[in-house]
């Protein structure tokens, strides 16, 4: 189910991009390249071409939600992992 913070955000597309993303984590652009370059983003950007990237959308939505239940931001690492052991699908 598509949140409506994120509908209401992304517009109803199904890939994110990084001023939208910013927006959703309430960051500024420049915090948010900062925080992927650390690895503090879950989901992997997809890299449209040179200097043009997004994210999945229903990737962001689960690795936000995963990471209001855990109750901190998750990191790449741990949500990959995650990921993984849920075949991308939502824990209930």
């Amino acid at each position: 189910m598509i949140s409506p913070a994120v509908d209401a955000v992304a517009g109803g597309s199904l890939l994110i991009d990084a001023r939208t993303l910013a927006t959703l984590l309430a960051v500024s652009p420049a915090t948010l390249f900062r925080m992927k370059a650390a690895g503090k983003i879950g989901p992997r950007e997809l890299a449209l071409s040179r200097g043009c990237i997004r994210w999945r959308r229903d990737s962001v939505e689960r690795w936000l939600a995963a990471s209001e239940r855990e109750g901190r931001l998750l990191d790449r690492k741990t949500w990959q992992a995650l990921d993984e052991n849920t075949n991308g699908r939502p824990s209930r």
